[in-house]
């Protein structure tokens, strides 16, 4: 769902997707205590935000990202 998204918040919000099979992803995942299928926000410091699990609709994550990142 994440991805049908990207084009709409293209410049204002940067995605990165952690390759859980990978030593890095697999490290990136247990240092921030989350599983698969789990979004992290992140300040453009890199401090983190909040976190999201599960799989989510369209129409909710549009609402998530607009509020975290404060788009209008």
């Amino acid at each position: 769902m994440v991805n049908s998204l990207k084009p709409e918040y293209e410049g204002k919000i940067r995605f990165l997707t952690a390759n859980l099979n990978s030593s890095e992803g697999k490290w990136f995942a247990e240092y921030h205590n989350v599983g698969r299928v789990t979004l992290l926000f992140f300040k453009p410091d890199g401090s983190k935000i909040s976190s999201l699990s599960g799989e989510q609709e369209p129409e909710f994550l549009r609402n998530v990202f607009n509020k975290v990142f404060d788009i209008q």
